[in-house]
């Protein structure tokens, strides 16, 4: 009897180790974001989505995939998002998250507390303010070999002027971690 009751729980446990995670979904499923431009405006909040563009990346690039970018307008940053799912066949990830330009110089603290409260999104996430608009910032995209997100990362790890890159992540400046 006790054979048959370990051989029972012996099939359970791989069964329930073999079906993976109910949730998790395909890669072809998701949109990475890598970076995100955010502009203030007059009626909310423009930003920019710089997902991983895997129909450019090449077998042999290895993790040096390139992206691109799409704009979508809302009230805050939850509704942002929500417009993005309703008109992309892809959900959403943040998983991959490397860095957040505010534009037009300002950074504004009722997204910040968004970012801060949204749990996909890595308090170890770099946070830059540029004085360029969106559009302007995020022009570059289509030329670099890499995504927008490595190239502005890259930039800021190897500036002689920034001497801690850590001390520009968002768990940092806002005091969470």
């Amino acid at each position: 009897m006790k054979k048959i009751i370990i051989s029972l729980m012996m099939a359970a446990v791989t069964a329930a180790a073999l079906t993976g995670c109910k949730e998790a979904g395909d890669i072809e499923d998701s949109s990475y974001v890598l970076a995100m431009g955010i502009e203030k405006t007059e009626n909310g909040y423009l930003i920019d989505y710089s997902c991983a563009d895997f129909s450019k990346a090449q077998d042999n690039q290895g993790t040096k995939v390139p992206s691109k970018s799409v704009v979508y307008s809302g009230r805050s940053f939850n509704e942002t998002n929500q417009s993005f799912e309703q008109t992309q066949p892809k959900k959403l990830n943040f998983g991959h998250l490397k860095v957040i330009v505010f534009t037009n110089g300002q950074i504004d603290d009722t997204m910040i507390e968004e970012l801060l409260d949204h749990s996909e999104i890595a308090k170890s996430v770099l946070i830059l303010k540029s004085k360029k608009q969106l559009k302007e910032l995020f022009s570059i995209e289509k030329d670099l070999p890499v995504s927008f997100g490595e190239y502005m990362a890259k930039g800021i790890e190897s500036s002689p002027k920034v001497k801690k890159p850590k001390d520009l992540s968002l768990g940092r400046i806002y005091g969470r971690k």
